[in-house]
């Protein structure tokens, strides 16, 4: 199916063209990593934890807060599907989170056991709160337009999972990654994709393209200096102010299989 029978607007397709180097430049920074000589146990327990920390914070505690703000509907059969619903994606982002959190293990033999507290402190970095602070302005200056930015650029193209994949076989560590990559990218790479896709609405305005390609274009740059710092740095500054810069080669875009994922929602 091409671009034109997805029925893509213009507007979504200028936003997709604009965000495609950067969702390869983030790519690029995590693949710089696995082979960087940088890379050693401590920076692998460094990434880790910031990526357990995204998990829980930014992929846990959401849907846990609307399925307890969702509870008091439970005497409506619309309200107990939507609990359902909600129950679906924290079962999901909760195994994500244990998944990785899992990986400690075979990393050193220690099992991960950092308390909420432990994690927020040594989970958090500057780069990812910069990140999320972001979203949350975009947010606040136009919900609409907010909301459908973080969910176009919220997976990165789902960057980490199509590199950790790669590195099946290497050894015992980087075969658990890509395992682990591999299955959240099942769950996640169709979310992401809708999620895009999503974003498109016939209803905007010319100028509200324009606000919502500059907030995704923003959060998408802010993405890969986030991974920069959460995988030490692989990339050296002159290369991340060309990735920045736009300067990678875009990703290529599944129009064909956006679509047959919208066929499939729809006869459901």
């Amino acid at each position: 199916m091409s671009k034109t029978e997805l029925q893509t607007s213009a507007g979504l397709l200028a936003l997709i063209e604009a965000n495609a180097p950067f969702w390869a430049a983030e790519a690029e920074v995590i693949r710089s990593y696995w082979d960087a000589p940088i890379r050693n146990v401590e920076t692998d327990k460094k990434w880790l934890t910031h990526q357990v920390y995204k998990e829980f914070w930014d992929g846990v505690l959401p849907p846990l807060a609307l399925f307890n703000e969702n509870l008091p509907r439970a005497g409506a059969q619309s309200g107990r599907m939507k609990l359902v619903e909600l129950a679906e994606v924290l079962y999901e982002e909760v195994e994500h989170f244990t998944l990785f959190a899992d990986l400690f293990l075979v990393l050193d033999g220690n099992d991960y056991q950092l308390s909420t507290d432990e994690l927020k402190e040594a989970g958090a970095w500057p780069e990812n709160d910069a990140l999320m602070t972001m979203r949350q302005s975009h947010i606040s200056e136009t919900t609409e337009l907010g909301q459908r930015a973080f969910r176009l650029t919220e997976g990165g193209y789902c960057a980490l999972f199509t590199e950790g994949m790669k590195l099946a076989g290497r050894n015992d560590f980087d075969s658990a990654v890509a395992e682990v990559c591999r299955k959240i990218y099942e769950d996640e790479f169709n979310h992401m994709l809708l999620g895009i896709i999503e974003a498109d609405n016939n209803h905007l305005s010319e100028k509200d393209w324009e606000v919502l390609l500059g907030y995704t274009v923003a959060q998408s740059k802010q993405r890969v200096v986030m991974r920069n710092a959460q995988f030490s740095f692989p990339v050296t500054d002159g290369r991340i102010d060309e990735l920045l810069a736009g300067k990678a080669t875009p990703v290529i875009f599944d129009f064909d299989y956006a679509a047959q994922l919208l066929d499939d929602q729809g006869a459901h």
